[in-house]
């Protein structure tokens, strides 16, 4: 929801992890952690975040205008070898079978939709077109605010706890991947680009030297 707030045009900030959101970006994304910062073998019982702990060099507004620059083009320059599409290994779910569960997820108040089907290839199947999302009972975004307020049916509160029947069966939804990790159905592309925004900005160019991203550094802990 956050992501989803920050992405507005008259937003100024996120709140949230972003500790966390920062990790995820340097596992999943290799080419954009700064060359400075290098993956930490972890201790036991050290939560996953501590392989990406460092010191960035200090922080300037030109320094952090170069660097939201630098990181628009950089987003738009991504190919698929340069994204790790199987960060977890080859078969998650088989190891941790709540991985396929389709429904909410809740902690306290905030609710969130999980959909497997959205990210086949961290599975190791052929990413197709998705489940279309659940439909929602109100959904709330007043004119004067950022923030908006969404209502499921409180139907969806037992799905956890019903995971057989509330789980995708990834053999009748796709196939497994057999060449490249970034297969996708022959419609996927066409739905995806009708759907989202393939671009951050409209005249992306190459970035040729991700080694720039020392000047641009991002701030770590």
């Amino acid at each position: 929801m956050q992501l989803g707030i920050a992405s507005r045009a008259e937003a100024k900030g996120v709140a949230g992890c972003l500790t966390l959101l920062q990790c995820w970006i340097y596992d999943q994304f290799p080419t954009l952690r700064p060359s400075w910062l290098e993956p930490r073998e972890l201790e036991q019982g050290q939560a996953g975040a501590f392989r990406w702990r460092g010191t960035a060099p200090r922080s300037s507004k030109k320094r952090d205008a170069q660097m939201l620059a630098y990181y628009r083009q950089a987003i738009d320059s991504l190919t698929p070898q340069s994204v790790c599409w199987t960060p977890y290994g080859q078969r998650p779910h088989q190891t941790v079978r709540r991985t396929l569960y389709q429904g909410l997820l809740r902690f306290a108040e905030i609710a969130e939709y999980y959909d497997p089907t959205r990210c086949l290839r961290q599975l190791g199947y052929v990413q197709g077109v998705s489940y279309p999302p659940e439909r929602l009972l109100v959904v709330r975004r007043p004119a004067s605010t950022l923030g908006y307020s969404l209502s499921y049916q409180s139907v969806y509160d037992s799905y956890w706890n019903n995971l057989g029947a509330h789980s995708v069966h990834l053999d009748l939804f796709s196939t497994p991947i057999r060449r490249r990790p970034w297969e996708f159905a022959e419609d996927y592309m066409t739905w995806y680009i009708r759907h989202s925004h393939p671009q951050i900005l409209s005249d992306s160019r190459p970035v040729h030297d991700i080694s720039d991203a020392d000047t641009v550094s991002t701030i770590i802990f």
